[in-house]
């Protein structure tokens, strides 16, 4: 089978995906040639690519840029030497990769989704939380888990992530129960704001975004717990998070190409480590 005949399958196997722009294209290498396995991680770190090379497969599909940019572009890298050498060994393997993510995550907004994120569905199903879930089956965020409390969750996380350890904010010890895995948290305010203030609203004690702002949802859950209503931030990491929707997707995948070729997850590896 085609490595392009593979990519067909996998857009054919998400829901329907109408904008005209997207990054999921070939990121390096030729589609055309005879797929001999696939590695499916999150982000193709060097080592990813050299554990591929080692399984004989030469397809790579990757969730986030391969060249450290959202679009990949790779006019300003010239003269990088960390490029060149990516690069080269991707051509040294006949590594070819391409990248899921906007057919992964889906269509629409809020309310205005239109489909399923695979993404947090994976996320829901490696954690084991299909049971707890309380909101859209369509992007899975926010969940009711049996009542536990902050530091036994960060464990939990530790251990399902597989992670070296784990950043919070706020109090361990606090008993939560109401988890919010609320995205991105950037520097756009108002976006922020919306979700400190479903925070409170909704009454949710855990929280897990994607990234972290000192000045935004970090600064209210340290005055949270000092006015009295304790909360926990986890800050596991963006990449960190969504390794499990890759390996959901290691999952599923080999369905679609009959078993006939090695389907492996690797994960990228945690994207911190610690000094204590």
């Amino acid at each position: 089978m085609k490595i392009s005949e593979i990519i067909e399958r996998v857009i054919a196997y998400h829901p329907p995906f109408t904008r005209e722009h997207t990054t999921d294209v070939i990121k390096f290498g030729d589609p055309e040639q005879e797929c001999t396995g696939v590695v499916v991680t999150c982000f193709p770190s060097i080592d990813v690519i050299r554990k591929t090379a080692e399984l004989g497969a030469n397809f790579l599909i990757v969730h986030e840029p391969l060249f450290w940019s959202h679009e990949d572009t790779t006019g300003w890298l010239e003269n990088s030497a960390v490029y060149q050498t990516k690069r080269q060994l991707l051509a040294d393997a006949g590594i070819t990769v391409w990248r899921d993510h906007d057919h992964m995550h889906g269509e629409g907004w809020g309310p205005k989704r239109v489909n399923l994120d695979g993404m947090y569905d994976g996320i829901m199903r490696e954690l084991g939380w299909e049971p707890y879930l309380v909101e859209s089956k369509k992007k899975p965020l926010v969940f009711q888990i049996p009542e536990t409390d902050g530091e036994a969750l960060g464990h939990e996380l530790m251990e399902k992530l597989n992670l070296k350890g784990i950043r919070i904010v706020g109090d361990r010890h606090t008993k939560v129960s109401r988890v919010f895995l609320c995205e991105h948290i950037g520097s756009n305010d108002r976006s922020a704001e919306e979700k400190l203030l479903r925070t409170e609203m909704e009454e949710y004690d855990a929280l897990i975004p994607l990234e972290i702002i000192d000045w935004t949802l970090c600064a209210y859950v340290r005055d949270s717990c000092q006015a009295g209503r304790p909360k926990v931030l986890y800050n596991v990491g963006h990449f960190n998070l969504e390794e499990l929707g890759m390996r959901y997707m290691a999952r599923w995948l080999p369905g679609l190409v009959d078993n006939q070729i090695p389907v492996t997850y690797v994960q990228s590896g945690d994207a911190f480590d610690f000094i204590l």
